[in-house]
């Protein structure tokens, strides 16, 4: 097929890994900032989604130009839900505030026994001594960069485990048992601490210390201090760019009647490595051809997986079958590798299984391939969920409030982003083939209102502006804008506040205000009058009242 334009469709290679400054999409033509939480589209993407009767949509009779704008906007919001609404994502998401809920008390502590000293890793590598007592000033600064590595080190790991040797030979390395165990409980505790205080109805990561302490006592493989080190040759970064493409392929070959295909997508230089490296994984794995097209079942059984990949339901939102079994259980790209060997081994049968995109197909699939690993399918996780909502009261008012665009006064960010969670769960619970295959579901034969509602109160919260970059709230149909521009400011003040918590624990030199990225016309003075007014309301100083260890 002819006549597609590569301006139209090709998103930026994108870095899962923390980000504290983002290049503008002027060069691009689609970005998801996961640290930000933000879809950035170029200019010419703006310009065609625009022209659409209604913004962004999806309606029959688009153009060739609007299609193809589309497919990227799809691609991007993929990513946004990869990000927020499965299990995986979720958790890296929260990692990133978890960062700072997690040391709070001990910041303030810091405080107390040293005063406002930057950064507090330079002040532990000038300290003398481990530190011992962790009640000591060293012992506290110890703590505090020992749990901002641990969390890091879970989300490069999950994500990119292919560049993780420099990180698994850092001395703060314990072993990789060890920063799952830590970062998914931190989650779990910000979680709680925001919707489920007294831990009635979420997980509570006491419940697995003493089987993990007894897994490092017996030195078991991957949760002790020097230990071997097995790592996937995937992680979550390939799989959801994989997903991501291959959504939007799928949305390109039926909404142009079955014309798009491979070579179309080769020529366009939609086929990159980063794109294609999970399902060239799969086919290895599967023991199956690459498919004449787009729409073979065999697509659809690639997307299937990596959405199961992503969700792994021990420990969150269900209990864990086994301690020793946990990485493999939770880890994305060794679930990736294992479910894909499944097919081979246990269910061939699979590769010929999705016809419809439909429900029941998801629902069956599903099934046959968790059954054999005894792992959780997504949609026990949502049931699992759904059964939060009913029962805890908290989590009842955090969805309540997403609903009508608002958030908690307490822990914003972290509110903000449970509810979009909960809403994506009860979603995928009924109607788990669209968001597993939207590209199927969205464009052609399949195309429908139940698919129109699905994209519209899962469309991303936050996306920039076509004239200048700025960030703004997304308004969905039926919510007030005051108060969701007041979410808005709210859930932005708390990512402020996060990167001048990194900074104070990670980053030589004097506190920045490269804030630009959401405000690209705010002065300097402005930008930091903003962001240090909540960092002094936390901690009680000022971030001009630190004295420096080290220039940056």
């Amino acid at each position: 097929m002819s006549n597609f334009d590569p301006q139209l469709l090709n998103s930026r290679e994108k870095l899962l890994t923390p980000q504290t400054s983002f290049r503008a999409t002027l060069e691009a033509h689609g970005v998801y900032d996961a640290q930000r939480f933000v879809v950035r589209l170029s200019p010419l993407v703006h310009t065609q989604l625009n022209s659409l009767p209604n913004g962004v949509n999806f309606a029959t009779g688009m153009s060739r130009e609007q299609v193809q704008a589309y497919s990227t906007y799809l691609h991007e919001t993929v990513h946004w839900w990869q990000h927020i609404g499965s299990t995986c994502g979720f958790m890296l998401s929260l990692s990133f505030p978890a960062q700072t809920h997690a040391n709070i008390p001990r910041l303030k502590e810091f405080l107390t026994k040293v005063g406002p000293v930057k950064s507090v890793f330079e002040y532990v590598a000038k300290g003398s001594g481990s530190g011992g007592d962790p009640d000591t000033p060293q012992g506290v600064a110890n703590i505090i960069v020992n749990n901002r590595f641990d969390i890091q080190a879970y989300r490069f790991l999950a994500t990119n485990p292919d560049r993780a040797q420099p990180l698994v030979n850092e001395p703060l390395f314990e072993s990789v048992g060890h920063a799952y165990q830590i970062a998914i409980g931190q989650g779990l505790l910000a979680l709680a601490n925001t919707v489920d205080p007294t831990s009635e109805t979420l997980p509570h990561p006491r419940d697995w210390e003493a089987d993990y302490a007894k897994l490092r006592e017996e030195r078991y493989e991957g949760f002790y201090y020097g230990s071997p080190i097995s790592l996937s040759p995937i992680g979550a970064h390939h799989i959801f760019e994989g997903q991501a493409r291959f959504v939007q392929l799928q949305y390109l070959h039926f909404g142009s009647g079955g014309r798009f295909e491979w070579d179309d997508a080769e020529k366009l230089g939609m086929m990159g490595p980063i794109y294609t490296v999970a399902f060239e994984v799969f086919l290895k794995q599967s023991g199956l051809q690459k498919p004449a097209s787009i729409d073979d079942p065999i697509v659809g059984l690639f997307l299937i997986i990596c959405d199961i990949a992503m969700n792994p339901g021990e420990g969150f939102p269900l209990p864990i079958w086994s301690a020793k079994t946990f990485l493999s259980d939770v880890d994305p790209g060794i679930r990736f590798v294992q479910l894909s060997a499944v097919v081979r081994l246990f269910c061939p049968e699979v590769a010929k299984a999705i016809q419809k995109y439909d429900a029941e197909e998801y629902e069956a699939v599903s099934s046959a391939l968790c059954t054999p690993l005894r792992t959780y399918t997504p949609l026990d996780n949502c049931r699992a969920i759904a059964k939060w909502v009913a029962q805890g009261d908290g989590i009842q008012t955090c969805l309540a409030r997403h609903e009508i665009g608002a958030v908690g006064k307490g822990n914003v960010a972290i509110d903000l982003l449970f509810g979009q969670f909960l809403s994506y769960s009860r979603d995928k619970l009924h109607h788990p083939h669209i968001l597993c295959w939207p590209g199927a579901a969205m464009a052609g034969k399949n195309l429908s209102e139940e698919s129109a509602g699905v994209m519209s109160r899962q469309s991303p919260l936050f996306i920039d502006r076509a004239e200048d970059e700025m960030i703004v709230p997304v308004i969905r149909a039926g919510l007030d804008e005051a108060t969701v521009h007041e979410t808005f400011q709210a859930f932005y003040s708390a990512q402020a506040l996060y990167d001048l918590t990194f900074q104070w624990i990670a980053r030589p030199g004097e506190f920045t205000y490269d804030y630009r990225w959401l405000q690209p016309n705010g002065s300097a003075t402005q930008m930091k009058i903003w962001a240090s007014g909540g960092f002094e309301r936390l901690y009680g100083v000022s971030p001009d009242q630190f004295r420096l260890l080290a220039e940056a």
